[in-house]
């Protein structure tokens, strides 16, 4: 009991010498003065915005990595009160792209979790989501797509080397089919549909694109197609791949260094190369619209958005700068990388921004919005900027409150 007694009085004195000595150097004033707090602005995101996208109804569907969940956004609001937010159970699921449903609804690819989270349409509560859990583990579901006239759902899974597809009004596994790419180790990137052909996807690690033929559930069937853009010293990475009409298909190299066009015509295959320029940064993501228009995203030092041209003359051979082949203009917004692209219902599209707690709305085809001016104007986009916590900072005492 002794022995005790005595472990115990030195644990009081060796973390707690102020209780039992005070000391006027380990005392302090009540904070009472208002005048000594200030609001300060920390430059850390409290949402994490990372995907993006939208249903054939016109609802937004936007994730959150670091709320865990997804906001749904009506198609007649713009504002932070119209979200509606669903949480996510999974705990650390990394929620990431975002594929909308033609009919209405959308797919959510858990990356961390080896998930895909189904919402669907009109719901407004976690209550009514619904989770697939994917056939291997771990698996990193990174992109998807989905065949506007089957419905059915494409997931590229970089970790399995395989493309998982969900066909129509599936919601389990065991409706699910797998199909495993040739090279071990390929890491699928993104995949885009050839409409009525089949898949091309780009493999990261090898360089190379996989055609998937119409009906094709095996590893046989399956074709890769080296990129013949040499480099020593470094990988080509392709990522981003849309399909633009025309028997044509366009993807990133290089970290988005580049801008690749591929022609899958009947005379074989060929490729273009578009270089990105120093000011212009690096391609971020591409998109194709309603019209079958290349939508680019860049960032560099400042961020720019437009389109590329398609004409035979930027099609024409390697070594074109993109700003040959586009009308690029500046967004002046700032902070944060673009994380995320989707089209809108009338001509203009929705963008995320890494570390930047705001979804920007912005237009490129109306009159006011088009024309030689280098920047978009400031009428033609607007950005729904989500609240954050404010800190409440003690000059003196250096103690932080956050509410």
């Amino acid at each position: 009991m002794v022995f005790d007694i005595r472990t115990f009085l030195l644990y009081l004195l060796g973390l707690f010498p102020a209780v039992l000595f005070p000391s006027v150097s380990f005392s302090a004033e009540p904070l009472l003065a208002k005048d000594n707090y200030q609001t300060l602005k920390i430059p850390i995101s409290e949402y994490g915005f990372r995907g993006i996208g939208k249903d054939g109804r016109g609802q937004i569907y936007l994730t959150s990595l670091l709320k865990n969940g997804i906001y749904v956004i009506p198609p007649s609001c713009v504002k932070q009160e119209c979200a509606t937010f669903l949480h996510l159970k999974i705990p650390l699921s990394d929620p990431g792209q975002v594929i909308g449903l033609p009919r209405g609804g959308a797919f959510v690819l858990l990356r961390l979790a080896d998930r895909v989270i189904f919402v669907p349409s009109g719901c407004y509560a976690s209550g009514c989501l619904r989770t697939i859990v994917l056939p291997r583990s771990p698996s990193y579901p990174s992109s998807g797509t989905v065949e506007p006239l089957t419905h059915t759902v494409w997931i590229t899974e970089q970790l399995a080397d395989q493309i998982s597809m969900i066909p129509a009004g599936c919601f389990g596994r065991s409706c699910m089919k797998s199909i495993d790419l040739p090279s071990r180790g390929a890491a699928p990137s993104g995949v885009t549909v050839d409409p009525g052909k089949g898949l091309w996807v780009t493999e990261k690690n090898r360089d190379r694109l996989a055609f998937i033929p119409k009906g094709c559930i095996a590893t046989t069937c399956i074709r890769e197609v080296p990129i013949p853009l040499h480099s020593e010293n470094e990988k080509l990475r392709p990522f981003s791949p849309v399909f633009i009409g025309g028997d044509k298909v366009a993807f990133l190299l290089k970290g988005g260094r580049i801008v690749s066009v591929m022609k899958t015509g009947t005379t074989g295959i060929s490729f273009v190369f578009l270089n990105m320029e120093k000011g212009i940064g690096r391609a971020v993501s591409i998109a194709v619209n309603h019209k079958g228009e290349l939508i680019l995203l860049a960032k560099g030092t400042l961020l720019h958005v437009g389109k590329i041209r398609l004409s035979e003359n930027c099609l024409r051979g390697d070594g074109t700068s993109v700003s040959a082949c586009t009308d690029l203009k500046i967004l002046a917004l700032d902070g944060g990388k673009p994380s995320g692209l989707a089209e809108g219902r009338n001509g203009e599209y929705w963008m995320t921004l890494q570390n930047s707690d705001q979804v920007v709305l912005f237009h490129l085809g109306a009159g006011r919005c088009s024309g030689p001016r280098p920047k978009i104007s400031v009428s033609c986009y607007q950005t729904i900027a989500f609240r954050r916590s404010e800190t409440l900072y003690h000059k003196e005492y250096h103690q932080e409150v956050s509410h």
